[in-house]
């Protein structure tokens, strides 16, 4: 397969800064240019739902990242139609810069085909994706329960109901966050992601110490170690600004 993960993750950029930018004749052109294709839908959520799948047993998460091998590894027919596909909006897509993906970029080596050459590359790829879902996902109920929407934006328009997301989900606070977010160029979004960083582990130490409730002091301390782990991103901005008010 094309480097689906890299592929998803241009396309959910394209999507979303084409939106800020309120050019809906583009988002509409893209968006039908993928709904016409059932296996890159699937696909897509497929990389989405795996973002947060969660193994307690390493062994099952073991056999589990053997099953994906298997399954890339089959020859199927509508792979050839797939790869096509993705070769077509690889190309519409290479002038988008995107950050990478450890995940997607993990499951993009386990998709290529079996070889002498990249034997190393898969068993590393294996190792990341065991750590991946054997890591209890720290999902809090608030966000569980609404979109976060560049990071959502493209699963929501594959359902047909962008229009009511935006609309009736984000207030004209978080609509004006969002094209802000969006509008990042590249040095920026790292310098403030930063920034933001430092910011919040200044607040959780101070919490820390000030703090004499030993199971807070852990979560805390889990919080932590995730904010050092974020990679720059649009998206994990969008995550670190969201911890941030609710730590204020």
């Amino acid at each position: 397969m094309n480097k689906f993960g890299t592929i998803k993750s241009k396309m959910l950029t394209k999507i979303t800064e084409s939106y800020s930018k309120q050019n809906k004749n583009e988002v509409k052109d893209m968006l039908n240019t993928i709904k016409e294709n059932k296996a890159f839908k699937e696909m897509y959520l497929f990389y989405e739902e795996i973002e947060n799948k969660y193994f307690e047993d390493k062994e099952i998460a073991k056999l589990y990242v053997e099953g994906l091998n298997t399954y890339f590894g089959q020859p199927m027919g509508n792979w050839n139609d797939l790869n096509v596909f993705c070769e077509s909006l690889h190309n519409r897509l290479s002038d988008i810069e995107i950050e990478t993906n450890e995940l997607y970029e993990s499951l993009d080596i386990l998709s290529e085909k079996d070889s002498l050459s990249n034997i190393e590359k898969k068993v590393i790829a294996k190792k990341k994706l065991v750590e991946h879902l054997t890591t209890k996902k720290d999902i809090n109920e608030s966000q569980e329960t609404k979109f976060v929407a560049n990071e959502n934006l493209l699963h929501a328009v594959l359902a047909n109901n962008f229009n009511v997301l935006y609309t009736n989900t984000l207030s004209e606070e978080q609509k004006v966050e969002l094209k802000t977010i969006l509008d990042l160029s590249s040095e920026d979004l790292k310098n403030k992601t930063s920034e933001l960083k430092e910011s919040i582990l200044n607040q959780i130490g101070e919490i820390i110490n000030e703090s004499k409730d030993s199971e807070m002091v852990t979560k805390l301390s889990k919080v932590k170690d995730e904010v050092l782990k974020k990679e720059t991103s649009k998206i994990n901005y969008y995550r670190l600004t969201e911890l941030k008010n609710g730590l204020n």
